[in-house]
Formats: C-alpha cells, sequence, structure tokens
C-alpha cells in the first residue's frame, strides 16, 4: 500500500509542470546591466524593461581591469571613511576638553571657526559652554548669557532642535536691553 501511494505521488510531481520564472519590474531593479542584458536575451518571456535598455553595454576588457577598478573604488571609499572618523575623533575629543573646562583658547578659536562654517554641533558647543560660563575672555555672567542664547539661536535655525529647551531657560533671565538686541541681531539675519 505504501508503495502505491509512493509510486502515485512521484508520478503526480514528476508530471506537474515546471513553472516559469517571472520576470517583474522590481525584482530586477538593482541588477546591474550585464545581468539586465543577459535576462533580455535569454529564451522565454522577455520583460516590458528590456526595451528601455540602452543598446550597447559597455565590457570590461579583463576581469582583471574590472577587479583593479573595484579595489580603487574600495580603497578610496575606505580613505573618505577614514578621514570622516579623524574629524568625529577631533570634535570628540574637543568637546570634552571644552566640557571638562580644559579648552585651550586656540580649541575655542577652533571651535567659533567651525561654528561659522555651519556645523550646529559647533554651535549648540559653544552656546553651552558659555551658559556654563566658561570663556577664555573674561566676560560678566549677565554678557555670557547673551553670547549663549545668540550661539543657542544660532544653532536651533541651524537645524538643531533640541537647544529650544535651554533657550527657554536663558530668555527670562536676559534683560530688555538684550532681548531686544538678540532680536534685533536675527531681525537682520532673516
Amino acid at each position: 500500500m505504501r508503495l502505491i501511494l509512493i509510486a502515485t505521488l512521484w508520478s503526480v510531481l514528476w508530471a506537474a509542470p515546471a513553472q516559469a520564472l517571472s520576470y517583474s519590474d522590481d525584482y530586477w531593479q538593482g541588477s546591474d546591466i550585464l545581468t539586465k542584458r543577459f535576462i533580455c536575451a535569454s529564451y522565454g518571456e522577455t520583460p516590458d524593461w528590456c526595451k528601455d535598455l540602452a543598446d550597447k553595454v559597455e565590457v570590461p576588457k579583463s576581469i582583471a581591469g574590472a577587479l583593479a577598478a573595484r579595489r580603487k573604488d574600495a580603497e578610496e571609499r575606505e580613505a573618505i571613511a577614514k578621514a570622516a572618523a579623524e574629524i568625529i575623533a577631533a570634535r570628540t575629543a574637543l568637546a570634552k576638553r571644552v566640557k571638562s573646562g580644559r579648552a585651550a583658547p586656540k580649541d575655542v578659536e577652533k571651535l567659533i571657526k567651525q561654528a561659522k562654517a555651519g556645523e550646529e554641533e559647533a554651535m549648540e558647543l559653544i552656546g553651552w559652554m558659555y551658559a556654563q560660563g566658561l570663556s577664555p575672555e573674561r566676560k560678566d555672567a549677565d554678557e555670557l548669557s547673551e553670547l549663549a542664547y545668540i550661539w543657542y539661536g544660532k544653532a536651533y535655525l541651524a537645524g538643531a532642535k533640541e537647544v529650544k529647551v535651554n533657550m527657554d531657560k536663558i530668555w527670562p533671565t536676559l534683560s530688555e536691553t538684550q532681548q531686544n538686541r538678540i532680536v534685533a541681531l536675527f531681525d537682520k539675519k532673516s
């Protein structure tokens, strides 16, 4: 009985037609041009997107040349990533020195240069530094609060929306004259 059941099942499976692979437009979207060319030239159903392919495809002269080009691209990406990592490490070290109060005047100058270049993290850090009373120049507390608000405001306008909380804390501590100066400063910028 078991043998008959297995034989019947085998004959049904053997007789079932194999389903053709369907080439939908999105299935092959990420394929390279050579794979797409192969699919369009293959036997069977031709996808609609084949008519949009360029007539000529540039094929590498050798596998070694293609591998060398890939290796060069990988080395360039690695160099860019390494440079970005070094920049981030330098910024982190600078931020730690500023937050610990051990920042040298050249550190603050570097930070201000970054902030003037539009880096919102640097703007926020300068605002925090002034809010904490950390300044390489001797300034009174009122002046530091005003500078803190200005730099937080610049960071906010650059996209650092989380500094709004700090701005809201500083604003009531400013005199009316300071508030008017800040409003005039930001009105000029807009």
